[in-house]
């Protein structure tokens, strides 16, 4: 194990390197700060003497009436009273996500389809080792640039007089934890695609569905609609990373510590499970495309 560990972390090294010299990581986190500031810069213009009024800025107004209409009034009250930081902090960090999910799938089926896993595994690595290399790789710049984010947003909130609140703290684990486990997610697509389309293809595929789930038990459906889905969240919600995130924060809303740090847990349980099937599957089938 100490071997493959060590074969892991020389590739995840190697992999690092490369990702720093890409400009990609740079553009998609200077978009992700540029969404940030907007959303810092919006709210604090829609701020007047009764409080936060959505409709005083176009961008909030826009943001207010999409998300009423499809989840409530509630959820936009719920989700900006303590700020726009931890609706700002998702934003500014999707693209980050996106970029570094989308290149690690793509690249481990890239590699896989060239026979390039294949020759490493005749030395001291394997399919397995490779696979943590590129999850680990992305678990490190994930940390790093969620920080960088998070000192983004903490210098906006003192430049606008404003006060990141206990919901944006939790969110930052929270956000990690999900994105770990998103990450897995795309270990296991690399894994089991026999070509980088399809692999990027499933693992897109799978997470819109996990949101889409996720936004339909927000939505105000009825009737048959609400069955439906109740069926199909009841089988898919126990895979989706998104779901035990949103359980997180539902005990959060309740005041239950110890219910918020076991939906925390349970996002690494989901990620173990994931990177045990990816091992099993890849020790089973080997590295061939």
């Amino acid at each position: 194990m100490s071997r493959r560990l060590r074969a892991a972390a020389v590739i995840a090294r190697r992999q690092g390197f490369e990702t720093l010299l890409s400009p990609g990581l740079y553009v998609t986190l200077a978009a992700g700060l540029m969404l940030g500031y907007f959303l810092v810069a919006g709210f604090t213009a829609s701020i007047d003497t009764a409080g936060f009024d959505p409709q005083k800025t176009a961008l909030y107004g826009l943001l207010a009436r999409v998300l009423s209409g499809g989840f409530g009034a509630a959820l936009v009250d719920k989700l900006f009273a303590e700020g726009p930081f931890s609706f700002a902090l998702i934003v500014s960090f999707v693209p980050v996500f996106l970029y570094l999910s989308i290149s690690s799938v793509f690249r481990f089926g890239q590699e896989k389809s060239a026979g390039a896993i294949e020759l490493l595994s005749y030395g001291p690595s394997d399919g397995t080792a490779y696979a943590a290399a590129s999850f680990l790789k992305d678990v490190v710049f994930a940390a790093a640039l969620i920080a960088v984010i998070a000192l983004f947003l903490w210098v906006a909130a003192a430049a606008s007089n404003l006060v990141l609140g206990p919901l944006f703290l939790v969110s930052l684990p929270l956000l990690f934890l999900l994105t770990v486990a998103a990450f897995a997610w795309g270990s296991f697509c690399s894994i089991v695609s026999a070509n980088p389309s399809a692999a990027l293809a499933a693992y897109l595929g799978i997470l819109l569905v996990f949101l889409l789930v996720l936004a339909g038990s927000f939505a105000m459906t009825e009737g048959s609609a609400r069955t439906a889905l109740a069926v199909v969240a009841a089988v898919l919600q126990w895979v989706s990373p998104f779901y035990y995130a949103s359980l997180a924060l539902r005990y959060l809303q309740a005041g239950s510590t110890i219910g918020l740090l076991g939906g925390m847990a349970l996002e690494l349980v989901l990620c173990a499970a994931l990177l045990v099937a990816g091992h099993l599957v890849i020790r089973r089938t080997g590295v061939r495309a």
